[in-house]
């Protein structure tokens, strides 16, 4: 299966394809010849219908109905396995694509993509991998079912009377001239797309933000914006259908001048009424093939822009941000590069006045790591819980023992959660709901700190872990984790604004705005009164 997944993304549109073809030539193989069964049985049908209408004219009673059930029995076996076929694969192909963008998006740093909306996001991993599906199961099909329609009725048809086949023009013309109005509709199915991304992502927004909303009573505001953007998706939504619906009355259109060609034909060489009947049953045996012609060029159209949107993704994922950039340790303060001082296996805390870029530069020593391959743990300052049970949100997934649960316990009960529920197997199966809304912020910050601690991360970034814990409790905290087996040897970089954190630390970094870092060395010296140093002079007011 991976190597089937691998690269997918890489490909061009039309590459695609023929790699669909190539892995799954099987399923194309049986489906071509349950297609070709299904067209076979289907052009007895006029002939069938060309004798009853004989045996009417000449006032016959005696018709055998058996061979009606088998042709039907046969029609709806084989062409339900043509469209499984043809579908099946395609599913395949739609969930590879989905689990090889998302690989991507997982693996790649969020900086890549950051200037794109999670409505965006997910328009490409939904929206637009739907409308590729469509293309490689229901236009491959089709393309498959005129090529064999073609093959099959034609030269039926030519065998009874080759003169009708003049007749099918009409037909044929308007499915190509609809496919034309389709082709120049393209600008407006990317539009559609794009402005589906932006309802998606509006609604994602308020969706999440639903407790601002009501808190500043603007409810109405909200309505209002959503509908004038629910509007721009109608608008771009209605322009892609308008050349669809201008030319959508050719096929019925050609279906009838056809028609009235053939019993022009049919009168001029005196073949009768059944005839008549015979030529109507070959027009709409064309019908179908032709009809879905002419919506192979709405589904290309579509399914190309979606690639484009796709591809564009993917190109932003392969191309590093600026924020990546960190040479030889160096990250960016203020529009200069500095170098971080730290030191490995110990607690390092990075101090400095609000908005001075702590967070800034934390995100990027994080960077600089995972591009290491250094196994890492980073908890923001508002880190997202997953909508299920703490013992998921702590473990991520992993096939856990008694021994990690256990422990699991002793931290949950260390960080005071024990008494979100009565019993231990109660509180691991307790729901924090969607980015755990059932918890409070400093409850699911610790949460989050267990989840990190457990992780078995080589360095632990922290960004201003206790500033939702009381002095008393964060003392014990951190009393108990000087001692913790999950951070011996371990690098630990955090920020703060606390005194009481910093004193716990082994190392300070000071930064300044204008003057990066403005001191390092020893927590417990730097924090000393004697020491006359820039970092006491920060906190000298939290030490009255």
């Amino acid at each position: 299966m991976e190597k089937l997944r691998a690269n997918r993304l890489d490909l061009s549109l039309l590459a695609l394809i023929v790699r669909q073809f190539r892995e799954f030539w099987y399923y194309y193989l049986g489906a071509l010849l349950t297609l070709f069964a299904t067209h076979w049985i289907q052009s007895t049908l006029p002939f069938y219908a060309k004798d009853l209408a004989e045996m009417v004219e000449k006032g016959s009673s005696s018709i055998e109905t058996w061979p009606f059930i088998l042709l039907a029995v046969g029609i709806i076996v084989f062409r339900t396995s043509s469209r499984l076929l043809f579908f099946y694969p395609a599913r395949i192909q739609q969930k590879l694509l989905r689990v090889e963008l998302l690989e991507r998006l997982e693996n790649t740093s969020p900086y890549r993509f950051e200037k794109r909306s999670a409505g965006q996001l997910f328009q490409v991993l939904n929206g637009d991998l739907e409308h590729i599906r469509a293309l490689i199961g229901f236009a491959l099909l089709q393309i498959g079912n005129i090529i064999i329609s073609l093959a099959v009725l034609l030269p039926k048809l030519a065998a009874f009377e080759s003169r009708l086949l003049i007749a099918l023009l009409p037909m044929l013309c308007g499915s190509i001239i609809f496919t034309l109005f389709v082709v120049k509709s393209r600008k407006w199915f990317r539009q559609s797309q794009d402005r589906a991304g932006e309802v998606n992502h509006f609604l994602i927004e308020s969706y999440v933000g639903k407790r601002t909303v009501k808190n500043y009573h603007a409810e109405k505001s909200f309505l209002d914006m959503f509908s004038r953007t629910s509007w721009h998706e109608l608008e771009a939504s209605f322009r892609s259908g308008v050349n669809i619906s201008i030319a959508m009355p050719l096929i019925p259109l050609g279906v009838g001048l056809s028609l009235i060609w053939g019993g022009w034909i049919i009168w001029q060489v005196d073949l009768g009424a059944p005839a008549l009947v015979l030529f109507s049953g070959f027009v709409f045996l064309f019908l179908e093939p032709l009809a879905f012609f002419s919506w192979i060029g709405a589904v290309f159209s579509s399914s190309s822009t979606a690639w484009d949107r796709l591809s564009e993704l993917v190109h932003d994922l392969e191309k590093p941000s600026d924020f990546e950039k960190v040479e030889d340790g160096k990250v960016d303060f203020w529009g200069e590069r500095i170098t971080i001082p730290f030191e490995e296996a110990r607690w390092n805390v990075i101090v400095g006045a609000t908005g001075c870029g702590k967070t800034h530069v934390l995100k990027q020593l994080a960077q600089n790591y995972k591009d290491q391959n250094v196994k890492i743990s980073y908890v923001a300052q508002e880190p997202y819980l997953y909508n299920d049970t703490l013992e998921k949100n702590i473990f991520l997934g992993k096939d856990i023992s008694s021994d990690m649960r256990a422990r699991a316990l002793e931290l949950l009960k260390l960080f005071a959660l024990d008494f979100l529920e009565t019993s231990p197997e109660r509180l691991l199966a307790l729901e924090v709901g969607e980015n755990g809304k059932r918890l409070s912020g400093g409850q699911a910050k610790r949460l989050c700190l267990i989840r990190t601690l457990l992780s078995g991360a080589d360095v632990l970034l922290w960004d201003d872990p206790f500033s939702s814990v009381d002095l008393i409790h964060e003392r014990h905290i951190l009393n108990a984790l000087k001692s913790a087996p999950e951070l011996k040897n371990k690098t630990l970089l955090m920020t703060s604004h606390r005194l009481s954190t910093v004193r716990q630390c082994d190392i300070v970094i000071a930064l300044e705005k204008e003057s990066g870092v403005k001191e390092f060395g020893n927590a417990s010296e730097l924090v000393a009164p004697e020491a006359k140093s820039w970092t006491y002079a920060y906190f000298e007011k939290q030490m009255v």
